[in-house]
C-alpha cells in the first residue's frame, strides 16, 4: 500500500511540471511494472494539474505584484512582439490560454494566466476546468493507444 501511494504522489508531482507526458507515460509504460486505470490517471492527473495551477497562479501572482509596486520601469514601446500579444490576448483572451493549456506546461499556463488575468476572479477556475478536460483527453487518448496495442 505504501509503494502505491509513493507511486502516485510521484506522477502526481510529475504531473504539476510535465502534465501533457504523465497520461502516456502512465499507461503506455510497460517496464513501469504498474497498471493503472483510466479513471486513476484522470483523478491523478487532474488533481495534480489544478494543484500546480493553484500554487503557480498565486506564485505568479504575487511575483507581479511585486514586480508592478516595487520596479520603476520606462513606459513600454510598441513593437510587433506587443502588439502581437496584445491582439492574442484581445481575441482570444482567457479562452485562448485554456484551448492551448495542455500543450503547454501547468507553470507556463498559470504564469501566463496570473501575468494576463490576476485580476479576472475566474481565470484561476477556468484553468483548473481547462486542465480538467486536457487531462480527460490525454488519458482517454493514451488508454485508446493502449487498447489497441501501442507502446513506448
Amino acid at each position: 500500500m505504501a509503494e502505491y501511494f509513493l507511486k502516485v504522489v510521484g506522477w502526481w508531482l510529475l504531473t504539476t511540471v510535465k502534465f501533457l507526458f504523465v497520461p502516456f507515460g502512465m499507461l503506455l509504460k510497460p517496464d513501469i511494472g504498474e497498471s493503472w486505470s483510466l479513471l486513476e490517471v484522470i483523478l491523478i492527473t487532474s488533481t495534480g494539474a489544478a494543484a500546480g495551477v493553484f500554487i503557480f497562479f498565486h506564485f505568479g501572482e504575487i511575483i507581479f505584484n511585486w514586480l508592478s509596486h516595487h520596479l520603476k520601469t520606462e513606459r513600454k514601446k510598441f513593437n510587433r512582439r506587443n502588439r502581437w500579444f496584445i491582439r492574442v490576448k484581445q481575441r482570444w483572451g482567457i479562452n485562448g490560454l485554456m484551448l492551448i493549456s495542455g500543450l503547454i506546461s501547468v507553470p507556463v499556463a498559470a504564469m501566463v494566466g496570473a501575468k494576463l488575468y490576476r485580476h479576472n476572479p475566474n481565470a484561476l477556475p477556468k484553468l483548473i476546468i481547462a486542465f480538467f478536460c486536457w487531462s480527460i483527453a490525454l488519458s482517454s487518448l493514451a488508454y485508446g493507444m493502449k487498447q489497441i496495442g501501442i507502446s513506448f
